[in-house]
């Protein structure tokens, strides 16, 4: 019985409030919605409420994992990984982009209802079953939690993390040189003194370039990274249109990354394939075109070394001056602690 309560609802009929009209949601036999609505804010905020009954443990791990807040229900083994997001201010930039968008937007108004209906469900549907073994205390989800998740995308794209500490050693090691190959040049040679960093700054770089790794391969959560699109000409294929073919590399989980949906209403249709908290197809089609992702793997990242004061470790030399940093306390709620 208890297992049973846990499950989606694939029929019947619900409330949900803020609806302009009735909305038919229909499940194919792979559990794909199909929702038809009268518009489009309606069918984004059913949208919302499906996806939330399907996977919104998978929305509040994703949340937790960007805000820095996973040890609160994971425990001590996971602080590592708050502390570098919590380090990187995703949420804190999140929440200073979001005083930037224009409310009445078209997109701004189908990430509400979406999240409207993600709220809904939390509120009147079943607590999923990780909910109850962890102790989680449910929160309404908002448009910083879904740009959160957007900084946990572009962060895992972003391998610099992982790799410059290793050639930032051979650079100072070994000379430039070694680094011809990858044709990558300092890029603050001769704007930045360059410091020699000693043993122990190495260790250090050596321990973010290892909570990094772990923190995309060891918290259980996939990969965001690799991938290819391509397209065929129509004069190549037996129906005469053009193919487009989308490999995002991202990597298997379950549940998994992508959740399938068909969104239908006046003047407006969408196949698409959709992240946790974000109404917006990475991948997808309507009647005139399709898009897949992809991305280029740039050097992004360059790690700038900074001379400290040297009976002051809270102030940093810059553009000829002792310079304050700006610290910031965070508290980390460690769960049975």
């Amino acid at each position: 019985w208890y297992i049973e309560s846990k499950q989606p609802q694939r029929s019947g009929t619900l409330h949900l409030s803020a609806l302009d009209a009735a909305v038919n949601v229909h499940f194919d036999e792979r559990g794909v919605p199909h929702i038809q609505a009268q518009s489009e804010l309606d069918a984004y905020r059913a949208f919302g409420y499906v996806h939330a009954q399907d996977r919104l443990f998978q929305m509040e791990i994703m949340r937790r994992l960007a805000r820095g807040e996973l040890s609160e229900i994971l425990g001590q083994k996971t602080v590592k990984f708050d502390r570098l997001f919590r380090t990187l201010r995703l949420y804190q930039h999140a929440q200073q982009y979001t005083q930037t968008l224009d409310l009445e937007s078209a997109p701004v108004q189908a990430l509400q209802a979406y999240l409207d209906g993600v709220n809904q469900f939390q509120e009147q549907g079943p607590a999923p079953l990780e909910f109850d073994l962890l102790n989680i205390t449910p929160r309404p989800y908002t448009i910083e939690d879904t740009i959160s998740i957007a900084g946990y995308l572009a962060y895992s794209f972003a391998a610099a993390f992982r790799t410059e500490p290793t050639l930032s050693f051979i650079r100072q090691e070994l000379g430039e040189d070694y680094l011809k190959i990858f044709n990558l040049d300092t890029p603050s040679q001769g704007a930045l003194p360059q410091l020699a960093l000693n043993s122990h700054d190495w260790t250090q770089l050596k321990t973010i370039a290892q909570v990094s790794q772990e923190a995309l391969f060891n918290a259980g959560l996939p990969q965001f990274e690799g991938s290819n699109a391509w397209v065929m000409d129509g004069s190549k294929t037996t129906s005469g249109k053009p193919l487009l073919a989308g490999d995002p590399h991202i990597g298997f989980s379950v549940p998994a990354v992508w959740y399938e949906a068909h969104l239908q209403a006046p003047n407006f249709e969408l196949y698409g394939h959709f992240q946790a908290l974000n109404p917006f197809a990475l991948l997808g089609h309507n009647h005139e075109f399709g898009w897949s992702v992809t991305k280029f793997q740039n050097d992004d990242l360059d790690f700038i070394a900074l001379k400290i004061t040297p009976d002051n470790p809270q102030q940093i030399w810059n553009t000829n001056a002792w310079q304050d940093l700006d610290i910031q306390k965070h508290w980390i709620v460690i769960k049975d602690q």
